[in-house]
């Protein structure tokens, strides 16, 4: 499955794919502004810092399951 990540904004949610997501504009406290692939701009009602604290977060799972898909190619089990 696809991971989503879930960002509030003024009128509900939004649901993004990290992997489009270009960068993350600081505002208004409390606001922030997302810019993405195809040049869509979402504009967010969360902090700047908690949608990046979010994409680093679902970064780190990527990199970690894709290290363990990489030993398991390679006859490695993991302990």
């Amino acid at each position: 499955m696809i991971p989503f990540l879930i960002v509030k904004t003024r009128t509900g949610f939004a649901y993004l794919r990290p992997e489009h997501v270009i960068a993350v504009n600081a505002g208004d406290p409390g606001e922030c502004a997302i810019l993405m692939t195809d040049g869509v701009t979402i504009a967010a009602a969360e902090t700047a810092e908690d949608v990046v604290s979010r994409l680093e977060a679902e970064a780190r799972e990527e990199d970690e399951a894709a290290l363990i898909k990489e030993s398991r190619n390679h006859g490695h089990v993991a302990r």
